[in-house]
């Protein structure tokens, strides 16, 4: 067990390294973070910054979402968006082996007229039915080009 936690920890080393993640914590949102933030340029919030994650430089302010579908059970719920100071949601979907899957952006109207605050996690818990996926405010992005420009930061992109 040992070998394969160190192996772990050399994963999560190199990624900090390379600024895709910036915390030891799970990766998956920041790698989320970091496709997105490679895709629509801007900033990236601080670990302060509520509400929203990365503001483009046209001032649009982004909330992103990460979900990994790993085993039977497809998960379909996000974390909860306990603020309201963002324009919109953009989820970076991979599976198992965090292969990018799908993303898609949607408005904060969209989530506020479709989910409501729950209490036991003050906040609304978007889930992405496949009723809600086909809504017309919701757009598919191909975020590949960017994951694959920061899993290769080396390489010349023309």
């Amino acid at each position: 067990m040992p070998e394969i936690l160190k192996v772990w920890t050399g994963a999560m080393d190199e990624l900090q390294k390379r600024n895709v993640i910036r915390t030891a914590n799970n990766p998956i949102g920041g790698l989320a973070e970091a496709i997105v933030f490679e895709h629509f340029g801007g900033e990236r919030g601080s670990f302060n910054q509520k509400a929203w994650d990365i503001r483009t430089e046209a001032g649009e302010r982004i909330q992103v979402k990460a979900l990994r579908r790993a085993g039977e059970r497809q998960r379909r719920n996000l974390g909860a968006i306990r603020d309201s100071d963002y324009d919109s949601v953009v989820v970076v979907m991979f599976n198992a082996a965090f292969e990018l899957t799908n993303a898609v952006k949607f408005p904060r109207e969209l989530v506020e007229e479709t989910f409501q605050v729950r209490a036991h996690v003050n906040g609304r818990i978007v889930r992405l039915s496949d009723t809600f996926l086909r809504h017309p405010q919701v757009e598919t992005l191909d975020l590949s080009a960017a994951y694959e420009r920061i899993s290769n930061p080396d390489a010349v992109v023309l």
